[in-house]
């Protein structure tokens, strides 16, 4: 399985490597954002296990590392894109520092304070007001079939399900087959006002979807999408989670 997912990591850099995105147009409106996303420094592999025991992990997770950044420019070419009223201009900022990868549940609060505070130096003379981070989330593992959900344990950023396990059956054909993979975005949009020193707005995002076995041909879930297609729907899922958490951003913060 390693030579699998040292293919994704170098899929995903080849259909992504020449990406390049301009920052949104500017509004006429006082405030100025500075987007940052901590979503890509790694793929999440996640295998269902199908074992039972309350010592046994019901998923074995194995990160896939991104050392290109492109990942990153995916997400943040997703709120570029995103058309919501009330933005202001955003400055898309294209920083890889580990520390904040790995602290970045704490940016914001006191552990993270030596990492925000060079984060507020390297933007003092850019009229940036607030900072808008999109970072990894962890929750349920939940993906769509027919009118309902399947998945096990918790998944979190972004990455690929993979259940050899579970019967499911294809809409469009009706036949079914043992096994699915769930291509998936579980993260955060978190905004802050650097004046006031606070988070006045957060919202969740948990987008997914399930691409069955059944009537594919392919004899691994794996298989059912070409490296092209993960990375397209990776696309998808963070352009359909990004706008509306967005627009509720807009229309919940708090000052």
């Amino acid at each position: 399985m390693n030579v699998v997912l040292k293919h994704l990591a170098g899929a995903v850099a080849a259909v992504l490597c020449a990406t390049f995105f301009a920052a949104s147009v500017a509004h006429a409106a006082p405030e100025r954002w500075a987007a940052l996303s901590l979503l890509g420094d790694r793929i999440n592999y996640v295998t269902a296990r199908m074992q039972t025991g309350t010592n046994v992990s019901p998923n074995l997770v194995q990160p896939v590392p991104m050392q290109e950044g492109v990942l990153d420019r995916l997400a943040l070419r997703a709120l570029n894109d995103a058309q919501v009223a009330g933005v202001p201009e955003v400055v898309l900022l294209g920083l890889r520092d580990p520390k904040m990868y790995a602290l970045q549940d704490k940016l914001f609060a006191a552990e993270g304070q030596p990492m925000l505070d060079g984060l507020r130096k390297a933007l003092s003379n850019s009229g940036v007001t607030h900072v808008l981070l999109l970072a990894k989330m962890r929750a349920d593992a939940r993906f769509p079939v027919g009118d309902g959900y399947i998945g096990i344990g918790s998944v979190e950023g972004l990455g690929f399900y993979v259940d050899r396990s579970t019967a499911v059956r294809r809409n469009e054909t009706g036949v079914s087959d043992t096994g699915f993979l769930a291509p998936f975005a579980y993260y955060r949009l978190v905004l802050f006002d650097l004046g006031a020193g606070k988070v006045v707005a957060e919202e969740m995002v948990r987008t997914s979807a399930a691409h069955a076995l059944a009537s594919t041909g392919q004899v691994d879930p794996w298989q059912v999408l070409s490296a092209e297609q993960k990375v397209d729907e990776l696309e998808r899922l963070l352009k359909e989670g990004t706008g509306p958490a967005l627009a509720k951003i807009v229309a919940t913060r708090r000052g």
